[in-house]
């Protein structure tokens, strides 16, 4: 709402001076001219008539004035209010569906509109990706058909970026009309919503209702509230994606991780257990017994691979390797390569102090070393593994050195997933992986982690 007399306070104390005194000089002018001669009691009743008359008209015309600035202080003070109300609800979402059907459920309770829709641009800016909607049942939205992807008044206010107000969309050259089904709308009012100078989505509110119920055309102060209230719906939205990305993200790593966990532990152990079983099986008739206790240790193994992937479906972390400490973990993978192989495996490991690697190091760098010793087993055609575990002046290093073929270049780029799980494995460490061909034959696995002296 607009004052139809933009008068300022100031102006209004100046014309209270000023208009009794020139009404007053007017009224002694015309008296003059009316009774020149004598004041009779004609002239003061004309006087007295006059000065009442005049007073009233100045004080209409005065209190009409502060009546109506004072409805437009009021209004302003309840519109700003809701803003903030509606502000203040949007941060406690953060599902995009629900951010944005809220903005535009607050958006057409602050303008007091009858309907009103949310388009949420592609990410290019040049059509509407979501559209939500308010004032509008579901069968209504049904009938209607597929959402607007922006023509019409809506490419418009799309393509312009700059806020609409029109009272009558039939009337205004740019509407291409309505669909089947669509409800009769006449005012509208849109708005562009902004995050960091880029168009992200709009605004569309229609028929604003007026006190008696009936449409009524949006006002400029409507049009600023709505713009503000855009400002403040652009944060929400934006927050609402990056959760929802963030979500996304998250899913994407934890299946990484259990893509890597299986790879590098529950694979491993089968395997492991396969080869078990085949020695077992050369040994029934030479070593009867031999092969018994190989197939009851492969028995116990498929148990904790059964109980590791129990584990996964609880979402638990698989337990080999859990609780161990790093030379006991690296003895057990040493003893595990010589029983299942015919590989001279050699172990040197000095003695680290308690609590120098976190568990969660510790897992991560027996998985690094499992890996490393599956690829000799497999690929490497070596006689020979040395692990050599070493406390130097501001690390732990891991070094693994096999005699056997060397890696290609065909091996670090096959795409499988044992190299890269390797390297994420060190980084999760904290640490950093090198591996390289050794300088005579075979390949170095070399993994740095870097501690604080105690």
């Amino acid at each position: 709402m607009t004052s139809r007399f933009n008068i300022s306070p100031r102006a209004l104390r100046w014309m209270a001076i000023i208009l009794p005194v020139l009404f007053w000089l007017g009224v002694l002018a015309v008296r003059s001219l009316l009774f020149p001669n004598s004041l009779t009691w004609q002239a003061a009743l004309f006087e007295l008539a006059a000065m009442a008359l005049g007073a009233t008209i100045f004080s209409y015309f005065v209190f009409h004035i502060v009546q109506e600035r004072e409805d437009e202080v009021q209004l302003r003070s309840k519109q700003l209010a809701a803003l903030h109300d509606a502000a203040v609800a949007l941060t406690t979402e953060l599902e995009l569906g629900t951010v944005l059907q809220k903005v535009v459920d607050l958006a057409h309770e602050l303008v007091k509109a009858r309907y009103g829709a949310l388009g949420v641009l592609e990410e290019d800016g040049k059509y509407i990706e979501q559209f939500v909607t308010v004032g509008i049942t579901p069968e209504q939205r049904a009938l209607m058909g597929p959402f607007p992807r922006g023509h019409g008044l809506l490419g418009a206010l799309i393509h312009d970026g700059k806020a609409i107000r029109i009272p009558n969309i039939a009337g205004d050259p740019r509407s291409i009309g309505f669909p089947p089904h669509h409800p009769h709308m006449t005012s509208l009012l849109g708005v562009p919503i902004r995050f960091k100078g880029r168009v992200i989505g709009d605004l569309y509110m229609t028929d604003k209702i007026a006190a008696d119920g009936t449409a009524n055309t949006f006002t400029a102060q409507d049009q600023e509230v709505l713009e503000m209230f855009a400002t403040q719906a652009a944060i929400a939205i934006e927050n609402a994606q990056l959760y929802r990305q963030k979500q996304q993200l998250a899913i994407l790593q934890e299946r990484e991780r259990f893509g890597m966990d299986l790879h590098d532990g529950i694979i491993q152990s089968i395997y492991a257990v396969g080869l078990q079983l085949e020695d077992a099986q050369s040994r029934i008739e030479a070593e009867p017994q031999s092969a018994q206790a190989r197939v009851h240790q492969a028995i116990l193994d498929l148990n904790d691979v059964i109980r590791d992937i129990r584990n996964y479906i609880l979402d638990l972390r698989p337990q080999r390797f859990q609780g161990r400490d790093l030379k006991r973990g690296l003895e057990e993978l040493a003893r595990d390569l010589r029983a299942n192989t015919f590989l001279d495996v050699n172990l040197t490991a000095d003695n680290l102090e308690p609590n120098l690697l976190s568990p969660e190091q510790t897992v991560e760098i027996l998985h690094v070393a499992q890996e490393a010793l599956t690829n000799v087993r497999k690929h490497a055609r070596a006689s020979q593994v040395e692990l050599d575990l070493v406390r130097d002046a501001d690390a732990v290093v891991l070094l693994i050195q096999d005699n056997g073929i060397g890696i290609t270049d065909a091996a670090s780029a096959d795409g499988g997933n044992g190299l890269p799980n390797m390297r994420e494995r060190a980084r999760a460490a904290g640490g950093d992986l090198c591996i390289e061909r050794g300088k005579e034959k075979g390949t170095s696995v070399i993994l740095k982690i870097p501690v604080c002296n105690p």
